[in-house]
C-alpha cells in the first residue's frame, strides 16, 4: 500500500535486500517505511497527527488473517516515488539533533524537498514553514517556478512583478528555470513597461498588464 492508500504492485525492487537507515531506525518505533531500498522505523504519531493522508491510511482496516503493513521490516509500508534524500530532510525536522538549531539545512534545494513532500502528503504546518523559509532565500525565478508547481499562489504576483520591473535583464540561469516560453513572455512585458508611455510605470497599470498576459487572478494581484 502506498502513502495515498492505494495498493502498489510488486516490482523487482521489492525482492532486493533493504538496509536499515543509520539514523532513522529506532528500536521503539512503531511503523516501518521503505523508501527506495532503505528501511525507516519511526513513530507513526507525527504522521498520523499532521497529515490527513497518513491519518486515513493508518485507519484502514487490515484484511482478516493478514498482518498490518508497516508492523515490521518484513512487511514495510512502501513509499513509492520518494527519494531518501527528501525523506531524510523531512525526518530531520521531526527528529532534530539540536533543538537550539533545529534546521539541518539552509539551502533552497533542502527546503524544496520539504515543500515537495509536505504538499504531496498534506502536512499543512510543515508546508507553511517551508513556504516561509523559501520566501526569504529563494530567487524570484525559483519562487515563480515553485509557486506554479506546488500551488503557492501568494508568490506569483510579487515575484513576477520583480522579474518584470527590475532594471537587470533575466539571466541565463533564470531562463533555464522558467523555460523559454515564460522567459519570452516576461521580456515582452518588460519591453511594454519600458516603452509604452501610457503605462508610465504606474503600479496599477503594470499590475493589470501582468495579470492579463500571465492570466493571474485579479484578487490575488490586488492584495499583494
Amino acid at each position: 500500500m502506498t502513502a495515498n492508500g492505494e495498493l502498489k504492485g510488486v516490482s523487482p525492487e521489492s525482492f532486493s535486500i533493504s538496509k536499515k537507515h543509520s539514523r532513522f531506525y529506532f528500536a521503539d518505533g512503531n511503523v516501518v517505511f521503505r523508501v527506495e531500498n532503505t528501511l525507516y522505523r519511526i513513530h507513526r504519531y507525527f504522521f498520523q497527527r499532521d497529515s490527513p493522508v497518513f491519518e486515513v491510511m493508518f485507519s484502514l482496516p487490515t484484511p482478516e488473517g493478514e498482518r498490518p503493513e508497516g508492523e515490521d521490516e518484513e512487511k514495510p509500508i512502501q513509499l513509492g516515488g520518494i527519494d531518501c534524500r527528501d525523506f531524510d530532510r523531512l525526518l530531520s525536522l521531526m527528529y532534530p539533533k539540536d533543538f537550539t538549531n533545529p534546521y539541518e539545512f539552509s539551502t533552497v534545494e533542502g527546503w524544496i524537498s520539504i515543500l515537495k513532500l509536505t504538499t504531496h502528503w498534506d502536512f499543512i504546518s510543515i508546508r507553511n514553514l517551508a513556504v516561509k523559509q523559501l520566501s526569504s532565500i529563494g530567487s524570484s525565478a525559483d519562487l515563480v517556478m515553485l509557486g506554479h508547481q506546488y500551488g503557492v499562489s501568494q508568490w506569483l504576483l510579487p515575484e513576477y512583478m520583480e522579474l518584470c520591473v527590475r532594471d537587470e535583464p533575466l539571466t541565463l540561469e533564470e531562463g533555464r528555470k522558467l523555460g523559454v516560453d515564460m522567459m519570452v513572455t516576461i521580456n515582452q512585458i518588460r519591453n511594454q513597461i519600458r516603452y509604452r508611455s501610457n503605462l508610465n510605470r504606474h503600479k496599477e497599470a503594470i499590475v493589470d498588464l501582468v495579470r492579463s498576459v500571465l492570466s493571474l487572478p485579479i484578487d490575488e494581484l490586488r492584495s499583494a
